[in-house]
């Protein structure tokens, strides 16, 4: 059945492969909190680090119909860098709704680092994007920028979320090449939204006072120029989540989102 909202709610709609998107909704939702939430997680292609760019979009587009038939949407976050850079702007050409995304914040890394190196995680498609490649060999010209991608942080970040305990020295295994660097990045680019769940564990292992960088901050600026939300009323505010894949971390997966708030939990069949 058709589920639709009053005209002066506001439904926004937040997708992830995975867990990572969680970040974004932390950080948004006390300033939108009479916003209804939708949070899908399409686990059954997790994680989406792999995928190639046609595949995202496609599948983008698949979800996105299928949330939009049942639901009026205000407005779509992809709080997967690697879906957005993958089909941004594309995407925005199929639906009338607005559609922003996260990125890797690569023009303030420049801004914030002081020994010209920058390090970059990210997953594999997002360094292989070509806007990306471009970016980064334009840069090399003045700065030192060294990637990393790796699907076992992801999926590291993923299980910490869950409740299960990680080995620091399984995370400082992926980065033992930039040990070997003279001299080490004070800048890092978080370029997967997985990534700030093990912020800590990051700090442990690498060396002290580096900034690390996000896109949650440009995320809450692009909601504010497009959603006014002093004037959002929402008198039956509702938070749903839906996943596309039952696993053997479901139930987990269920539990998480229920103390987050969310107050449905439901496959998606697509």
């Amino acid at each position: 059945m058709k589920e639709i909202f009053l005209k002066s709610q506001i439904t926004i709609f937040i997708f992830d492969s995975g867990l990572g998107g969680i970040t974004i909704y932390n950080y948004i939702k006390n300033i939108f909190f009479n916003t209804n939430i939708i949070y899908l997680l399409d686990n059954k292609y997790f994680p989406y680090g792999n995928k190639s760019k046609n595949f995202i979009l496609q599948r983008l587009i698949k979800i996105l119909k299928k949330i939009s038939n049942s639901y009026n949407i205000s407005l779509a976050i992809l709080a997967c860098n690697t879906a957005s850079v993958s089909s941004l702007p594309q995407i925005k050409k199929y639906f009338n709704f607005p559609i922003i995304g996260v990125t890797p914040v690569i023009n303030l890394a420049i801004q914030k680092t002081k020994n010209n190196v920058i390090g970059f995680l990210a997953t594999n498609t997002t360094l292989k994007n070509s806007k990306i490649q471009k970016k980064i060999n334009f840069l090399n010209k003045k700065y030192i920028i060294k990637t990393i991608s790796s699907s076992k942080l992801v999926f590291l970040a993923e299980k910490k979320l869950l409740g299960y305990k990680i080995i620091i020295d399984e995370i400082k295994k992926i980065f033992l090449s930039w040990f070997t660097l003279k001299i080490f990045p004070d800048t890092i680019i978080l370029g997967c939204t997985h990534f700030p769940l093990i912020i800590n564990e990051l700090k442990t292992i690498f060396p002290k006072n580096i900034s690390f960088l996000d896109s949650k901050k440009n995320i809450l600026l692009k909601l504010k120029k497009i959603i006014n939300y002093n004037e959002i009323i929402s008198s039956k505010k509702k938070n749903i989540v839906f996943y596309t894949k039952t696993n053997k971390f479901i139930n987990k997966i269920k539990f998480f989102f229920l103390k987050k708030g969310f107050t449905i939990i439901s496959k998606l069949k697509i």
